[in-house]
């Protein structure tokens, strides 16, 4: 028998303060636009001193190029043709609420059973999730946990933690314990999720960087 460790995810959790794919573009171009304005201020003090500012100039230059370079591993992802229509905003429990959710998945004997923790699952939102012909999720992730009611279609699931595609089609339900994952659908989706644990004001879904799978 395997033997199965214990994982747990709390709702404590510090957001992701990322800069969307399209921002760090835009901040690219100013990059590229600060190594243009050096190559042009220093032209002429190059002539004068061949060993002197020319060295200062490459230094400038691999600085703006190591902070460009920063800014695009830093790009979250984006999702191309996934979209999460949140149907009924955060709504808190009259009484205090805590729950205890464990996974064992059916399909991959060597990952660990996922135990969830919700210390505070005092409020739910309810937002309906579709994915269009070869829609790609980008990687994100939750402040809590999630519950995901599949009504339509196929989507193939894949955290960061194990990096196993895990296939839910219409009639399925499976959990989302929080962590950063993707879910894409090759022939379209759809699905009703309740998410658990997630902070008022807070949003439901947060994207972050590509990872490596």
């Amino acid at each position: 028998m395997t033997d199965r460790t214990q994982q747990t995810t709390t709702t404590k959790t510090t957001p992701t303060d990322g800069v969307l794919r399209r921002t760090v573009l835009k901040a690219s171009a100013v990059t590229a636009g600060t190594l243009g304005l050096i190559g042009t201020a220093t032209g002429d003090e190059h002539d004068d001193d061949e060993h002197g500012d020319h060295d200062h100039d490459d230094e400038a230059y691999e600085e703006a190029a190591d902070e460009e370079n920063d800014d695009e591993e830093s790009a979250v992802d984006e999702p191309d043709g996934f979209a999460v229509e949140i149907l009924a905003e955060h709504s808190p429990f009259a009484d205090d609420v805590a729950a205890r959710f464990c996974v064992d998945y059916a399909d991959n004997g060597d990952t660990p059973t996922e135990v969830v923790d919700l210390e505070d699952a005092s409020s739910v939102i309810v937002a309906e999730a579709t994915w269009t012909e070869g829609a790609r999720s980008g990687w994100h992730r939750h402040p809590g946990m999630s519950i995901v009611t599949m009504t339509e279609g196929e989507i193939e699931h894949t955290m960061e933690g194990d990096c196993v595609p895990r296939t839910y089609a219409a009639g399925d339900a499976w959990i989302d314990p929080g962590h950063v994952h993707k879910a894409d659908s090759d022939d379209g989706a759809r699905a009703y999720v309740t998410f658990l644990g997630i902070p008022d004001g807070e949003p439901a879904t947060e994207w972050v960087p590509p990872v490596e799978c």
